[in-house]
């Protein structure tokens, strides 16, 4: 053997003469192979007026000194060039293109441009894993629709699961630990989770698949109603005592105290219907308002009737929206004019929801 196996560098015999040529020409060779920078990888006609060492990928079709070399490195040494052929898995980065280029054994390829088809993970500023093959750290992601292509001018980014009964979207963390889920949780049907502490879920949100309705499962709504005749003294407001509810999403109305309280801050669509009844006399009048924290008379709320009171027959209703603290209880108080009366067990109501 003559030469290195690798980088082709010349062997000195032991009975050599001028040793110090073969010397020079390996040394030359290592100049020229080790740390490979080159000037460019495109041109065809060797430059000039090169510059010692000055080092190019003779591109296919070269002609005149570079003629018969494509693919290999041409560098400019002691007046001539000389052509160091690559193998598989040669480095050069190109200074003209700024970027590194790898000799496939065939072609020198842009790394830029290689697919990265069937990698086991890929982190960018991180490491992946197994679970989370691809992971990123970084302050801002963007995904853009083609302009070079061109594409269409679209873009989606699709996500799919094995099937109804399993996951698909996103988890949203503080601090590594979920706070919200949002996607095809379980279902076909889009729903958002909210958690204080990423393992008790709470759906706040539900969209049908088929039909498009949208569910609030966790918003505050009641219906409430009076089982007995409650009595109503003359000329002074009582208040009704409603007891029961049909339904009561959150526990949002207090049966024991006859009110309904607001959960959080927010806008409250409230209402009421009473009817009359008799107790002796006729009262002139009959009036029904709200009233905050038992104490506070909403005066927008305030309805009465306009006609002769007819005992079983005469009904007042009331609406108001409502903008609660957290903790504000809403109740319904009624008065008789004149004369007492009840607020009969039959056909009445006191009934909200949280709007906003």
């Amino acid at each position: 053997m003559t030469d290195t196996p690798n980088l082709g560098l010349p062997f000195i015999d032991g009975g050599q003469a001028q040793k110090h040529v073969t010397h020079n020409e390996a040394l030359r060779i290592l100049d020229a192979a080790i740390q490979i920078s080159v000037l460019d990888v495109t041109r065809t006609v060797p430059p000039a007026s090169p510059a010692e060492g000055a080092r190019h990928i003779v591109a296919a079709g070269a002609s005149g000194a570079w003629s018969g070399h494509a693919l290999a490195i041409a560098t400019w040494q002691d007046g001539t060039w000389a052509f160091l052929v690559p193998k598989a898995g040669w480095c050069v980065w190109s200074i003209a293109d700024d970027v590194m280029m790898v000799f496939d054994g065939a072609l020198w390829r842009d790394l830029r441009n290689l697919a990265l088809d069937n990698i086991d993970h890929l982190g960018v500023n991180t490491a992946a894993d197994s679970s989370n093959r691809f992971s990123v750290k970084s302050d801002a992601v963007l995904l853009s629709h083609d302009d070079v292509t061109p594409g269409s001018g679209d873009l989606r980014v699709t996500f799919n699961k094995l099937n109804a009964t399993k996951d698909v979207g996103f988890t949203l963390q503080s601090n590594y630990s979920p706070r919200a889920l949002i996607g095809l949780l379980g279902s076909d049907d889009l729903s958002i989770k909210v958690s204080a502490d990423g393992v008790t879920y709470r759906t706040a949100l539900v969209v049908d698949k088929t039909s498009g309705q949208v569910s609030f499962e966790q918003s505050p709504k009641f219906l409430a109603y009076l089982n007995f005749d409650k009595y109503c003294a003359a000329n002074t407001f009582t208040k009704v005592q409603f007891n029961n509810s049909r339904h009561n999403d959150q526990s949002v109305f207090d049966p024991a105290n006859n009110q309904f309280v607001a959960p959080v801050a927010g806008v409250y669509a409230l209402g009421f219907r009473v009817m009359f009844k008799a107790n002796a006399a006729v009262p002139t009048m009959l009036t029904a308002a709200m009233y905050k924290n038992g104490v506070e008379l909403l005066d927008d709320t305030r309805v009465q009737t306009s006609s002769a009171l007819v005992s079983n027959r005469t009904m007042l209703s009331g609406h108001a929206l409502l903008k609660l603290a957290a903790g504000d209880a809403i109740s319904v108080w009624a008065a008789m004019e004149t004369n007492d009366g009840y607020i009969a067990a039959a056909q009445n109501g006191f009934y909200g929801h949280r709007i906003a």
